[in-house]
């Protein structure tokens, strides 16, 4: 069998080294007779999806150049559980076991597949009950009669400008209207041309009245 190692270690704990959750899945390979193909190491927070290494071998496992990743434990490998599933499923197609170390998950063994099929439920039913909570508390809110969505953002032209006549600044006027004062000029200069363009022009063939 062919392994990838994959590591991770986070910006946040400059103590932390690579090697402790690589000498661990090395010597996991050696006991099960696997071939270390490749080691991949990123060293950036978790929560981040563009991970170089990690990126580079799940390309090069799309194109079947291991039979197995192995990590440290899920969090060094996944973002979120429902995450996990996902790309454990994609491993399955391609027909790559998966190993985590710390929870003792080995997609190799039929106990390994029945912790994963197990992994999966729970992953579908976190998601369901995260729905289910956040219809819920968007019900509640439109029975206390509160108005859902984006805020609107309030702001009159004109009256902003007859503000800004009367010496008020572009602070108070995006306090007053609670909008940006980039919106509030906007708004003045659109109110301004508005106002230009309703102002009546003489007919070009108008004489001028005798006296």
């Amino acid at each position: 069998m062919r392994a990838f190692l994959y590591a991770r270690v986070s910006t946040i704990d400059k103590d932390q080294n690579p090697e402790v959750q690589l000498a661990e899945l090395r010597t996991f390979c050696q006991r099960r007779g696997w071939t270390v193909e490749a080691e991949f190491v990123d060293q950036m927070s978790g929560s981040k999806s563009q991970r170089p290494q990690w990126q580079e071998m799940l390309r090069r496992c799309r194109r079947r150049e291991c039979d197995a990743v192995a990590v440290f434990r899920f969090n060094r490998f996944a973002r979120s559980t429902k995450d996990l599933v996902n790309w454990l499923e994609e491993f399955a197609a391609l027909g790559i076991e998966f190993v985590s170390l710390h929870e003792s998950i080995d997609t190799s063994t039929p106990m390994g597949k029945l912790i994963f099929k197990i992994t999966a439920a729970i992953a579908e039913f976190e998601l369901d009950m995260l729905k289910e909570n956040v219809r819920a508390g968007l019900q509640h809110a439109r029975n206390r009669g509160k108005i859902l969505g984006r805020p609107r953002r309030i702001g009159n032209g004109e009256k902003i400008g007859e503000l800004r006549k009367e010496h008020w600044s572009w602070d108070r006027i995006s306090r007053k209207y609670g909008i940006s004062v980039s919106t509030a000029k906007r708004l003045a200069r659109k109110a301004t041309k508005t106002g230009q363009k309703r102002v009546p022009k003489p007919p070009r063939n108008s004489k001028k009245p005798k006296s």
